[in-house]
């Protein structure tokens, strides 16, 4: 049996592990989105979804999953949140079992106002960044996403 990890071991864990800094990073950041989208009633969650069915001329459920990187059971939960709120819908093609999702007009005028505040989000982080720093960090997690063994289990 291994000896009990030190009080050192575990900072240096912590101070190092890409996911313990993504994840803290993550709840921050979507914290600050949520807060500033609030006045318009979605999370930056939702936005983020709506914005991919808005962003396909044809979107399934499958197509979003993958333009999201939101597992398909999470995101039948949020888009049934999203169809009861009059947001989306949701219509069976009529060949295979295909589901064809696409915002109401009630959801286009949702995400068009919610659009105005998440540009006033993306536009503060940017100005307190930097604007080369914010873009190298999105470039940098781009990077991040399309690691080999990262790749590979997303596939699974």
């Amino acid at each position: 049996m291994k000896n009990k990890p030190s009080p050192i071991e575990l900072k240096r864990i912590g101070l190092s592990c890409l996911n313990v800094s993504l994840r803290r990073t993550a709840r921050l950041v979507t914290s600050y989105y949520d807060t500033i989208l609030k006045p318009s009633g979605l999370r930056i969650t939702q936005f983020s979804i709506l914005v991919g069915i808005g962003h396909e001329e044809e979107c399934s459920i499958t197509d979003l999953s993958r333009l999201t990187d939101i597992d398909r059971t999470t995101l039948q939960r949020s888009l049934e949140i999203l169809k009861r709120d009059g947001l989306i819908r949701i219509e069976k093609k009529e060949a295979g079992n295909i589901r064809n999702l696409s915002l109401t007009k009630k959801g286009e005028s949702k995400l068009a106002g919610a659009i105005l505040l998440w540009e006033e989000a993306q536009n503060e982080i940017t100005k307190s960044f930097g604007k080369s720093k914010f873009q190298e960090t999105l470039r940098i997690l781009s990077e991040v996403r399309k690691i080999p063994v990262l790749e590979a289990q997303n596939q699974v």
